[in-house]
């Protein structure tokens, strides 16, 4: 009984560690983006009328619309163009460029823009035979005649990893959306499904 009951508590612990972790961080987050922007908008609200006090979740109305101007910015030529220079200045700075290019890895291992480049989910003999890697073809390119996949085979998240050329009746499809892949390699293989989907070669 006191065996049963120990695995009981660690079984709700496990569910409620996620779910207060996940709660607190979006507190914390909505907090600070309101109380970064809400005194910019408390300050304009005052100028049109004095007796308006302050109007909780303006900042965070703020933030998210600063954040939708920034994204539609980025997604246009120009803003792709100036945003590339910024980009390239920053990492001239000394250590601030360590600390902005490892948060940008992160951000970037999330963003959906990164997966719009894999076309499918594969898996190879990768690194030796009898081993294998789920792996996201790139592309397709010849090499004598031959027909040779592009596998990108990530070994740290997303944004480290190896280009493999694969013949193309050695690569393995997987019936497996690109999203469900980078969540089983950004939890380290623990989102992994009990059966890979029926694989196609």
């Amino acid at each position: 009984m006191h065996k049963n009951l120990k695995n009981t508590f660690i079984t709700g612990l496990f569910v409620i560690v996620p779910l207060v972790v996940s709660v607190a961080l979006l507190v914390w987050f909505f907090q600070v983006v309101d109380n970064l922007f809400s005194p910019l908008v408390d300050r304009f609200v005052r100028r049109a009328d004095p007796n308006v006090g302050h109007i909780p979740g303006t900042g965070i109305l703020t933030g998210l619309l600063i954040i939708l101007v920034v994204g539609f910015f980025a997604r246009n030529v120009v803003g792709e163009r100036i945003l590339t220079a910024l980009d390239r200045f920053i990492n001239r700075i000394p250590w601030y460029r360590t600390i902005y290019s490892t948060v940008k890895q992160l951000t970037d291992a999330f963003s959906p823009e990164n997966t719009r480049s894999f076309k499918e989910v594969v898996l190879v003999e990768f690194p030796k035979r009898g081993t294998h890697a789920i792996g996201f073809r790139t592309g397709t390119v010849e090499k004598e005649g031959k027909r040779m996949a592009v596998v990108y085979v990530p070994t740290n998240h997303l944004y480290l990893g190896d280009v493999l050329f694969i013949p193309e009746e050695e690569v393995v499809r997987l019936e497996m959306p690109v999203e469900q892949a980078v969540r089983i390699l950004v939890s380290g293989g623990i989102a992994s499904p009990r059966r890979l989907p029926a694989p196609e070669k």
